[in-house]
């Protein structure tokens, strides 16, 4: 499976930029294993870890502007025994309701403006 960050390599032009961190909550209890994804119109976009308490932070500042996003599961890797090849699945994660997991049906949406960018999500049933 490839990354958003793989696919769409550096994130930043030559415009302004906005760092990016905040928290991601499904019924009000942390999510603390996924991806959380951004991807603007321009095609702009980058992803984060999720870690303890349900935090994140992009790694790299993000084009100022209006992003759509995107929360998914963690990628396992295992080996099939017939094949031997390697096989790639989303980790269960019943904390990340299905329509959070696909840019086409997440309602889920972030401005970016210049400088320090706190974006907290919540997601619901």
């Amino acid at each position: 499976m490839t990354t958003l960050a793989a696919i769409l390599g550096c994130s930043s032009g030559s415009g302004p930029v906005g760092d990016v961190s905040g928290k991601v909550t499904f019924e009000g209890k942390p999510v603390v294993e996924g991806t959380v994804s951004f991807l603007s119109d321009s095609g702009a976009g980058d992803e984060a870890l999720l870690g303890a308490e349900g935090k994140y932070a992009v790694p790299r500042p993000l084009p100022t502007g209006d992003y759509k996003v995107w929360i998914l599961p963690l990628v396992t890797k295992s080996i099939d025994p017939k094949t031997k090849r390697t096989v790639s699945d989303l980790k269960p994660a019943p904390d990340i309701p299905e329509k959070y997991r696909a840019q086409a049906t997440s309602n889920l949406t972030a401005k970016v403006e210049k400088g320090k960018n706190v974006i907290n999500f919540e997601m619901k049933r």
